[in-house]
């Protein structure tokens, strides 16, 4: 087995966890590691180390930046996709880590119109199963917001639900912005090595595969709660006081109400981070499930377990108290 971005957050998992059931790993990244061979896919041709054959490839690297420029979003989530062509023999299984996301505006991955994304990921991400599936009849897993493992919460860095995290205890986040009860589906990081291994095991499916909690999934206000239940938890351990859970407003209310009459007076430093912030409000808002056909357990418990290890691992965060937003440039 191949495992591409085997140093990212979904491929050391996959990587631990297919060399503990048995498979022969090799794993690469863009800048190597010391078990990993370093190959800037699209960049450069294959290492020879990578020359295979290969009965599996898992293909996990990307660049899983919301708000890239549309050509650097296309040479760092398509462009690898076909520098795999000379490594994939006949009998090749190459499986394909997507997003659930890339179905975009439309429901489908079909459109190469950036409009019919939310953003430049989305239409990257699409491009990208089109050609895994046009150049290899590759299976495509889809996996939504991923957190760290559930044993654990081991994870190889903290993004996506962790940023979050991190905006509301320094004061960043003065309010989630979504609707409360839109359902935000949350895996682990095995969960999907535990689907990619069973499907490099199984063989080739026709159909993506998309996980999440399904009919158990959580909504917003679920998910934030758990969250700040784990900090909380982590806090009082600790001897410190608990943080109530910041309010809710609608995308709506936040954009024609909140947002103007805050912008004049917000530093450079809080309007950056309302930036980065912004690029989570869509899926923060779905009102459609995103068709779950791989289903997980207990997302609230994978996101507690997830929530205590960044404590641990970023206790000075762990233990902040929010401060409020003053316009004064170099203040919170």
């Amino acid at each position: 087995m191949l495992v591409t971005g085997a140093t990212g957050v979904v491929g050391v998992e996959i990587v631990e966890r297919a060399r503990a059931a048995g498979w022969h790993v090799t794993a690469s990244s863009a800048r190597g590691a010391a078990d990993a061979v370093a190959w800037r896919m699209g960049e450069a041709p294959a290492p020879e180390q990578l020359a295979g054959p290969w009965d599996v490839i898992v293909h996990a690297a990307a660049r899983p930046r919301w708000n890239l420029p549309a050509q650097e979003a296309k040479d760092s989530n398509v462009a690898p996709v076909a520098a795999l062509e000379p490594l994939v023999g006949q009998a090749t299984h190459v499986i394909h880590v997507s997003t659930a996301y890339a179905t975009g505006l439309r429901g489908n991955t079909r459109s190469s119109d950036l409009a019919d994304y939310r953003n430049t990921y989305e239409w990257s991400k699409a491009e990208a199963e089109r050609e895994a599936t046009s150049r290899y009849g590759a299976t495509i897993v889809r996996p939504p917001l991923v957190v760290g493992r559930r044993s654990d919460g081991a994870v190889s860095r903290h993004t996506g639900l962790y940023s979050v995290m991190q905006s509301g205890v320094t004061g960043m986040l003065p309010v989630f912005i979504g609707e409360v009860d839109a359902p935000v589906e949350v895996v682990s990081t095995c969960d999907i090595a535990t689907c990619v291994l069973e499907i490099a095991e199984t063989g080739p499916r026709a159909e993506p595969v998309v996980l999440g909690a399904g009919e158990q999934v959580l909504p917003l206000k679920g998910v934030v709660d758990s969250m700040y239940l784990s900090l909380n938890r982590w806090r009082a351990s600790h001897g410190y006081e608990p943080l109530e859970t910041p309010g809710f407003v609608t995308p709506d209310q936040w954009d024609r109400f909140y947002l103007p009459f805050a912008k004049p007076h917000l530093t450079n430093r809080q309007l950056r981070q309302i930036d980065l912030l912004g690029e989570f409000i869509p899926y923060m808002s779905v009102g459609e499930p995103i068709g779950v056909n791989w289903q997980v357990d207990d997302p609230a418990g994978a996101i507690e377990t997830a929530i205590a290890a960044w404590a641990d691992r970023r206790p000075h965060l762990a233990k902040s108290s929010p401060r409020p937003w003053v316009g004064e440039e170099g203040a919170a």
